[in-house]
C-alpha cells in the first residue's frame, strides 16, 4: 500500500464521514439524500484520483492532469451547484454522464475505478428528480 493510496483512502473516509454527519443533522431536508450521494461521489472520486496519481503520472506523464482531472471536475461541479442552489439536476446528470463516459473510455486502464462515483452521481440525479416531483405534488 503506497502513501498515495493511504492518503486517498483517508481523504475519502473523511469526506464520507462528513457527508453522513450532514445527513444526520439535515434528515428532514428534501434533498438531503441527493446531497449525501453527491458528497459520497466526490469523496470516492478524489480518493481514487489521489490513490491513482503516482501510477498515472508514471505511466502517462503530463497527461495525468486531464486523465484524473476530468472525473474530479465532473464530481466537483454538481457539488458546487448544489451548494449554490442553482441547476443542481442538470449539473448532476451531466456530471454522471461525463464520468461514466470517461470511465468507459479509459476502461482498460484507470477508468474502471471511476464507475462507482458515476453510479453515485446517477443515483443522486434520480433522487433529485423524485424529490422535485414529490415537492411539486405536495404543493
Amino acid at each position: 500500500m503506497t502513501v498515495a493510496t493511504t492518503v486517498g483512502a483517508v481523504l475519502a473516509l473523511l469526506v464520507a464521514v462528513a457527508a453522513f454527519m450532514h445527513l444526520r443533522r439535515h434528515r428532514a431536508a428534501p434533498d438531503a439524500v441527493g446531497r449525501l450521494l453527491r458528497l459520497l461521489a466526490f469523496a470516492a472520486t478524489t480518493g481514487t484520483a489521489v490513490a491513482l496519481s503516482p501510477f498515472t503520472v508514471a505511466d502517462s506523464g503530463a497527461a495525468a492532469g486531464y486523465l484524473l482531472g476530468v472525473p474530479v471536475g465532473a464530481a466537483v461541479f454538481p457539488l458546487v451547484a448544489d451548494l449554490a442552489g442553482r441547476a443542481v439536476g442538470i449539473t448532476t446528470t451531466v456530471g454522471a454522464l461525463v464520468m461514466l463516459f470517461w470511465g468507459l473510455l479509459l476502461g482498460l486502464g484507470i477508468g474502471g475505478w471511476f464507475l462507482l462515483p458515476a453510479l453515485l452521481l446517477g443515483a443522486a440525479a434520480v433522487v433529485g428528480i423524485s424529490a422535485r416531483s414529490a415537492a411539486v405534488a405536495g404543493d
